[in-house]
């Protein structure tokens, strides 16, 4: 799994790319940083399932496990969205596909990266599913917090961090141009 220095990366990219509609979403009522905030947490969601790993001291029993499944992010966009249709009146389609793309980027994210794979159709099949093209280096807990391998992801996902605000960058600028 990427640490998450890669996942709020791209919480903040989907953050830049859709903050008009969730500007219209919240109907104004929520400042943009707090509207990063809410991307970043929405791209850190699926590790929430290391929280009893953290508690119980088995980090891989429960780690990366039915959280990291896409009908888990299906069923969590469909409850955010239904919320927030509820509660707020808020647009179901626009939460749906933005709660979405935050938990499925992270779900693909961890395919793409040195590790155990994903369990990607959790409740159908428990196989764990990896790309054999690694983007990303990973967290490796069983080598302890201090381990010096941390440092290659840590490193690595903070260029991959700055490649991340470049592109973004560069894209709006171009746009900006154009209009």
């Amino acid at each position: 799994m990427p640490s998450p220095i890669a996942h709020a990366t791209m919480g903040c990219v989907t953050y830049r790319f859709y903050r008009n509609r969730l500007a219209r979403l919240t109907g104004g009522r929520l400042p943009p940083w707090a509207l990063v905030l809410l991307c970043v947490g929405l791209s850190l969601l699926p590790d929430f399932d290391a929280i009893p790993g953290l508690l119980f001291g088995d980090f891989g029993r429960y780690h990366n496990t039915v959280t990291h499944s896409l009908f888990c992010g299906l069923a969590v966009a469909f409850a955010w969205a239904a919320a927030a249709r509820k509660w707020r009146g808020s647009g179901f389609l626009g939460w749906f596909g933005i709660v979405l793309l935050c938990y499925q980027l992270h779900i693909l994210m961890d395919f793409f990266t040195m590790g155990r794979g994903v369990m990607a159709f959790w409740p159908y099949s428990a196989q764990r599913y990896q790309s054999v093209a690694k983007l990303f280096f990973g967290l490796h807990w069983s080598d302890g917090i201090w381990s010096k391998r941390h440092l290659l992801t840590i490193s690595s996902e903070l260029i991959f961090a700055l490649l991340m605000w470049l592109i973004v960058r560069i894209l709006f600028r171009t746009v900006l141009r154009r209009r």
